[in-house]
């Protein structure tokens, strides 16, 4: 018996030993000699940035390529790695137009580097400029609006900055985006004559030129929740599971609120609301379903009407259009894939904006046309109003 288990220790040591003579295969020994050096290299100049191009050594054992270089004039060094897969690197985070010089170092398995190579770069204007000439800021409801364009969706922020009492220009808030038609607003301000500014930044902290403006916020308010009503007319759907309107304005927001029935054969589906008092709408913010961003019974198309006295017949005649709303999901990614900034957008309300020349309204009319999961029909979280109802 005692020599049984000594086989069989015996077998386990010499198999232990061979899973280490194994495991040993194929790594590389440690050495101090570096690399070969970096040859035949291209240069691309791209907005912020450079696209380089090169020959690699013929190491066996090189590990990766790096670039080190300067984006400012302050000294401080940035490195860019590529794999020894690939004959590619990207120099990038430039705030300025100016020729930069960039050293490719070839790296090994042992950390050894090679002598560097100095190629100069000249990086076209970067997209922080481009967009900050774009950049815009015009009166509001309640603030002031800015605008801009982003066609190659750079990551960037849009800082808006007022002049307090001490003459200096202090940030109220800063919008992070990625979209190629830039929109957000500020409120919450009086209806006095302030002074403004707004610069865009990139993910380098590299900034855009301040822009200033002097505006007038328009006056603002939001209807009072409390006073909505449901309204049931000819052609509107009805709630459905327990998802009644009200839900709509209970001043929850989350994976519970309205919802139409599916399955009726009938599209688009409408619903009425009672506002309780006749103003000026400057815009509408309505909340998703947070279970399902940009997805599900979300509405991804709508229109909006109004009027001040209901026909209750439900004639589409009697009311007035008022806005064409296109819900959008700011990466612009796939169906089912989202982004921090989608979810931010999601669960703080996306604005509708409403033209200060239409009519005074009581009554609006909500028609869905479409929702982001393309069925039949619809859910909204919680509705909110804004305007002038004095």
């Amino acid at each position: 018996m005692e020599s049984k288990y000594l086989s069989i220790v015996m077998v386990c040591v010499v198999g232990l030993l061979s899973a280490c003579e194994e495991e040993s295969i194929g790594m590389q020994p440690l050495d101090s000699t570096p690399p070969g050096i970096v040859t035949d290299i291209k240069v691309e100049n791209i907005p912020g940035g450079a696209i380089l191009t090169y020959k690699l050594p013929e190491d066996e054992d090189l590990l990766y390529v790096k670039a080190v270089y300067s984006r400012k004039d302050d000294g401080v060094m940035s490195e860019s790695r590529a794999s020894l897969y690939t004959d590619t690197l990207k120099v990038e985070g430039f705030g300025d137009t100016k020729q930069r010089q960039v050293k490719i170092i070839a790296v090994d398995r042992s950390r050894n580097e090679s002598f560097g190579v100095d190629v100069s770069v000249t990086p076209l204007e970067p997209p922080v400029t481009t967009i900050g000439r774009t950049v815009d800021l015009l009166a509001d409801f309640g603030g002031v609006h800015a605008y801009w364009e982003n066609p190659t969706r750079t990551e960037i922020s849009v800082v808006i900055l007022k002049q307090d009492d001490n003459d200096e220009y202090i940030p109220i808030e800063t919008f992070y985006s990625t979209v190629v038609n830039g929109d957000v607003a500020s409120r919450g301000m009086d209806t006095i004559p302030s002074n403004f500014a707004v610069y865009v930044q990139d993910h380098w902290e590299n900034q855009s030129e301040i822009k200033y403006f002097t505006l007038t916020p328009l006056y603002e308010t939001n209807f009072d929740r409390l006073k909505f009503k449901a309204v049931l007319l000819p052609g509107d759907q009805p709630s459905t599971y327990g998802w009644i309107m009200e839900h709509m304005w209970d001043g929850k927001v989350g994976d519970q609120g309205f919802s139409s029935p599916g399955g009726t054969g009938v599209w688009p589906h409408s619903v009425t609301i009672d506002l309780g008092v006749t103003g000026q709408i400057s815009r509408i913010r309505l909340y998703q379903r947070t279970g399902f961003i940009f997805a599900e019974g979300n509405p991804r198309k709508f229109e909006v009407y109004g009027c001040q006295t209901l026909d209750q017949t439900g004639d589409w005649d009697s009311w007035t259009k008022l806005m064409d709303c296109t819900s959008v999901k700011p990466s612009g990614l796939p169906f089912g894939q989202v982004t921090d900034e989608d979810v931010y957008v999601a669960k703080n309300g996306e604005d509708f904006i409403c033209s200060p020349t239409n009519p005074k309204v009581r009554y609006i009319r909500l028609n869905i046309l479409q929702t982001w999961a393309g069925g039949d029909n619809f859910q909204i979280s919680e509705l909110e109003v804004y305007g002038d109802n004095r």
